[in-house]
């Protein structure tokens, strides 16, 4: 039976992902901190938000060999505002650094030929146009401490969505660290990054100003079939499951983008593709987690 670890899947499209792979007959352990996982997992404490929990869930596979592992949650906030156990800004600190820390710790545990997924976002690369603010930078130290950023946002509501959209830069950019690591490479492991397109109905709606959940995001279905970067919650959950699973063929490369609910392999952002920038950021992610390079 195939076992697959999975993050976010009490919600959203990590739900309808888990769902489906549980129709498949797979064995789905799931990290939450809340309820409303899918009654047929397993489901094991994790609080994203405190890197000791995620220590502490990742010692419980310690003798579990993985098929596959899906780093799925994500956070949305409308400031910089909030922090995590550790201190850091908490959207970077629980989309990125957390799931570092956690892909890290299981990379052991997964099976030669096995499978690593982050949920990333097109709203990492600037020339999708999201209406997203795009990202600057992936300098961990600014994402993680606001406040040295020279050139930080002053609006709250628009460093909130940067913040965002560069954890999700961070996502991809550490999926292209650990393609290319020596011990993946050696076992065949199959990395991704996954951009399910604008979904709505996703969790990320709650952290939403009261007029834009209320008024705007319920239309945005109407506009999903003008729309070539928008998809349906079942679309895009069934696309993530795919990817986990292996039923996605024809890949050509590490970021897989949701497009008309059909995978497509465009390159990831211009900051993403960067080597000396991605090999920064996983130096400093490490030191931040207390973790060797």
């Amino acid at each position: 039976m195939t076992i697959i670890v999975m993050t976010g899947a009490n919600s959203g499209i990590g739900k309808v992902a888990a769902e489906r792979l549980l129709e498949r007959g797979n064995r789905l352990i799931i990290g939450a901190r809340g309820p409303g996982c899918p009654e047929a997992a397993k489901v094991r404490a994790l609080d994203l938000n405190n890197l000791d929990t995620v220590r502490a869930f990742a010692a419980t596979f310690d003798a579990t060999p993985l098929d596959a592992v899906a780093l799925n949650a994500g956070s949305q906030r409308y400031d910089v505002d909030a922090r995590t156990a550790q201190g850091f800004e908490q959207t970077f600190g629980v989309n990125h650094l957390a799931h570092y820390l956690l892909a890290r710790l299981l990379l052991p545990q997964i099976k030669n030929g096995g499978t690593l997924v982050f949920t990333a976002s097109g709203t990492h690369d600037p020339a999708e146009k999201t209406g997203v603010p795009a990202p600057r930078h992936a300098n961990a130290e600014w994402l993680a401490y606001p406040g040295r950023d020279p050139n930080a946002d002053k609006r709250a509501m628009i460093a909130g969505m940067r913040a965002y959209s560069s954890s999700k830069l961070c996502n991809v950019m550490t999926a292209r660290s650990l393609a290319k690591h020596p011990e993946v490479v050696a076992r065949g492991l199959r990395v991704f990054a996954y951009d399910p397109g604008l979904t709505p109905g996703t969790g990320l709606v709650r952290a939403t100003p009261f007029l834009v959940r209320k008024l705007v995001w319920p239309l945005l279905p109407l506009l999903q079939p003008f729309s070539g970067g928008m998809n349906s919650l079942a679309n895009a959950g069934r696309g993530l499951a795919d990817l986990i699973d292996g039923n996605i063929g024809g890949n050509t490369g590490i970021y897989c983008a949701l497009r008309r609910a059909k995978p497509t392999w465009p390159l990831p952002s211009t900051i993403a593709q960067d080597d000396d920038a991605c090999a920064s950021l996983w130096r400093d992610s490490a030191a931040m987690v207390g973790l060797p390079i």
